[in-house]
Order: structure tokens, then sequence, then C-alpha cells
């Protein structure tokens, strides 16, 4: 094997999964940093954390039909790789748009936005009825492909309820003289059902555990390499 091949398998193998797992370990870096503060005491720019309950009027979500708050929608659609690898990849992230936290010293915005949503329980959808094709479709997403076969979706649904307290990671926002808050250009918004320790242990798995297989393969790769050159 080439000196140059082994170098380049080996940016690829370190750099790859960082890079999918970038938002997320951001966002876990954002979490472990910053403190919870009251709305009351939110300084006037920078990332913050607030703790707070959902105030929004009721809605009903796009696939259940089931009334909340806010609701977020994440379709992906499994991609092949090549030599038997593929991923799910995001294709479509939408969301029902603002709604307002409260924490009983104030009351804040939470603007839309792809954010990043940290639930307990995050079942996936992934046998699709006529149904949820058809609202799939008119949303923009395609669920057959070539020869008119069954795309491989999965679809992931999560809501607010009203009153329910959730945390918020997020960058202040002052748009004509009122305060909201949001996500970033780099980093997305976190909106967590789960408490502090909770939610860092949820965006600490979902950083790591795509990295997991890559690397272990590539550690297997490097010592069958290093092993050939031995014998």
């Amino acid at each position: 094997m080439n000196n140059w091949f082994l170098w380049f398998f080996i940016a690829i193998w370190l750099v790859g999964p960082l890079v999918y797992s970038a938002g997320t370990l951001r966002n876990l870096f954002l979490g472990w940093r910053i403190p919870t503060t009251w709305i009351s005491a939110l300084p006037g720019q920078g990332w913050v954390e607030v703790i707070g309950k959902v105030k929004g009027d009721p809605i009903q979500s796009q696939i259940k039909k089931s009334e909340c708050a806010y609701w977020q929608l994440e379709i992906k659609e499994y991609k092949s790789g090549g030599r038997g690898g593929g991923r799910w990849q995001t294709v479509r992230k939408t969301s029902s748009g603002a709604f307002s936290v409260d924490d009983m010293t104030g009351r804040i915005k939470i603007l839309e936005g792809a954010a990043d949503v940290v639930l307990g329980d995050d079942p996936a959808v992934e046998n699709l009825d006529q149904a949820t094709k058809t609202i799939l479709e008119n949303l923009g997403v395609k669920t057959k492909g070539f020869l008119g076969i069954d795309k491989k979706l999965r679809l992931y649904e999560r809501t607010l309820a009203p009153e329910e307290e959730i945390l918020i990671l997020g960058r202040i926002q002052r748009i004509e003289g009122q305060i909201s808050i949001s996500g970033g250009a780099i980093v997305p918004q976190v909106i967590s059902t789960l408490n502090k320790a909770q939610t860092l242990k949820a965006l600490f798995w979902r950083g790591v555990r795509p990295m997991i297989l890559p690397y272990a393969i590539g550690f297997l790769f490097m010592g069958y390499y290093f092993y050939s050159l031995l014998r």
C-alpha cells in the first residue's frame, strides 16, 4: 500500500465522523459550559440556557394529529454508500413555529428553526401508511424512487405539550426591540424535555455513537496493515 493512500485513509477516518457529529458535539460543549439563568436575569447578548414551561396556543402535530404547543418533523432517508454501506440522512426538518417559555420570573419567545430536540423517548416511524406518504408528498418529500420503488424513509415527530417543563439552549436575539432565543448560524438551538444532566448525556451519545463503528473499522484496518508489515 502506498504511503499517500494510507495517510489519505487516516485523514478520512479521523475527520469524517467528527464532521458528521460536529453540530451535536458543539451543543454538548455549550450545554456543559453555559449555566442556567432566570429569564428575568438574561444578558443582552450571547448564548444562554433557561428552564421553564411551554406557553402557546394548542395546535395539531403533522402525522399523529395530537394536540401540542410545538411540533417538529424530521424525515430521514437511507442513502447507500457502496460496498454494502450506507447511512440515514436528513432530507427534511420542519417545525410548527415560535412558542414561549415562562419560568415565573419572565417569559421569552423561542424562535422556530432546525432545533436539536432532545426527548426522553424518540421513536422512529418506518412503516409508512398511504396517509402519511400523502402528507410527505405535500411537504415536497418524494416517497418513491427509481421505477416507482418506495424509498426507505424514517420519520421522527417530536412534540411539546402545553405547560411541559423544558430546557432551552440558544442565543439571544434582538429584533425591533423584542428579545427572543434562537439557534445560531453555526450551532443549532437545543430544546430538551430532560434535565441538564440527562440532556448532556443524550447529546454525548448522539455525538459519539455515529463515530464508534467507523473508528472501530479504522482501528481494525490499521492493525491489519501494520501486522502485514511485520510479517
